[in-house]
Order: structure tokens, then C-alpha cells, then sequence
């Protein structure tokens, strides 16, 4: 049996240092994979602050998720000053390895299901988690940003990669219209048609894989009923 494991704090040696996360998984057993849900915080925040604000590992049917909170690196200039955060741009590769590092250790120490990796995140951690959709598009299953993504020129990704942007109309922190540039450039990835719209959301027809944006009435924040809808479109794409 695999250890029931509540916030474990833990480390990981990539591009030659030890980066930290912390993790939720329920007990389990070795023939008994399960979904695995990468969780990126905000710039300036940390893991610990990430998973007291969202508890993702208390909602529904997360509970039979691995959900796990890495650490992102300090040093990071945004918004005009210095602190932990992550890449942003497809010119960045600081945090790609490390993120790799991390999928290893995991699969290697639970049972994870491979099919069922997905990656989401706020704000700062919700342009990388648009990033990893890129770049280890292999590996996710689907991505899911939160307050923050924009068109990655330069990246191209190895398949197409379901997608479910989460914005706000009143967000004065990151432009809504660098939510919808991502999702032009994820549409055109990943052959999608026209779009049509339903409520807040914007759906393209005919995909490879699917592309969602959906821009609400928050500003910048988790919409109220964001893990539901992040974990309904992980549910949907394994």
C-alpha cells in the first residue's frame, strides 16, 4: 500500500539545485492508479499558501487525486519587483526540468496514472501551467490556467492538448485580452474551428483537443466555481 500522505513536504534535484513541493494522496494500492493534479501559485506566494487558499484535495472527487504543490524559484522580476514565481515565456526553461524531475519521482514512488496528469495554476503559475501544455504536452493530459496565459510563439507542442482558460472581465492585474490570445493560439494548435458561445464560456467546434475559455465576472481571483469546473475538464480528458 502507498501511505495516505496529508501536505508531505518533500524534494527533488533538478538543474542542480533541490526544489520543494508538498503533496495530498490517499492511501492506495500498486494496481490502483490515480490521477495526478499539478497545482502552481501565484508569483510571490509558495506552496504552503497555494494549498490553505484552494484545498483542492477536499473537493469531490479530488480526494482520489494526487494533488501536488510545487515551490517555484526565487529570483523571478515581475510587476516591478523580485520573488518566487516561475517561467513565463517559452524563452524560459527554468522551471521545465524541474517540473519533469517531479512527474519522475512521482510515478516512480505512487501509483500515478499516466494518462490522468494535468497541470493547473494562478495568476504566475497559471502561465506556466499554460507553458507545460507546450512543452510537455506528452506528458498532461490537459491544462487548465486560472488568471493568467497568453499565446506561447516559439513553443511548438508534440500533440494537441486540451485546454480550459479561466478568466476575469475585471482583472487588473493580467489583461483579459492575454487570456484570449492564449486561446486563439491554442485554437490554432489544435485545429480547431469557429468558436460559439454559451454563458461566459467559448468553445471551439471541431478540435484535435479541446479549447475552452471561459471569462467571468471576477477580477483577479479563482472564480467561485473554478475547481469545480477545472476538475469537471480534467475528468473529461484523460
Amino acid at each position: 500500500m502507498h501511505p495516505a500522505l496529508a501536505g508531505a513536504r518533500a524534494t527533488v534535484a533538478a538543474g542542480g539545485e533541490e526544489r520543494g513541493y508538498l503533496v495530498d494522496a490517499p492511501a492506495s494500492a500498486p494496481g490502483d492508479p490515480r490521477p495526478l493534479v499539478l497545482v502552481f501559485h501565484g508569483f510571490g506566494s509558495d506552496a504552503g499558501a497555494m494549498r490553505a487558499g484552494l484545498r483542492l484535495h477536499e473537493h469531490g472527487h479530488l480526494d482520489r487525486a494526487v494533488v501536488v504543490y510545487p515551490e517555484g524559484h526565487e529570483g523571478v522580476r515581475l510587476l516591478g519587483t523580485t520573488g518566487r514565481g516561475w517561467d513565463l515565456t517559452p524563452s524560459e526553461d527554468r522551471d521545465g526540468p524541474f517540473v519533469a524531475a517531479l512527474l519522475d519521482r512521482l510515478e516512480a514512488e505512487r501509483c500515478v496514472d499516466r494518462r490522468r496528469v494535468y497541470a493547473t495554476g494562478f495568476s504566475n503559475g497559471g502561465f506556466f501551467a499554460n507553458l507545460l501544455a507546450c512543452r510537455l504536452a506528452r506528458r498532461l493530459a490537459a491544462a487548465a490556467p486560472v488568471g493568467g496565459a497568453d499565446a506561447l510563439d516559439g513553443c511548438t507542442p508534440a500533440r494537441p492538448v486540451p485546454i480550459l482558460l479561466l478568466h476575469g472581465r475585471a482583472d487588473d492585474v493580467v489583461p483579459p485580452a492575454s487570456a484570449r490570445r492564449a486561446r486563439e493560439w491554442w485554437a490554432a494548435r489544435n485545429g480547431c474551428g469557429a468558436p460559439t458561445r454559451s454563458g461566459d464560456c467559448t468553445r471551439h467546434a471541431g478540435c484535435d483537443a479541446d479549447v475552452v475559455h471561459c471569462e467571468g465576472p471576477q477580477a483577479h481571483t479563482w472564480p467561485r466555481d473554478g475547481i469545480a469546473a477545472v476538475w469537471r475538464f480534467f475528468a473529461a480528458h484523460p
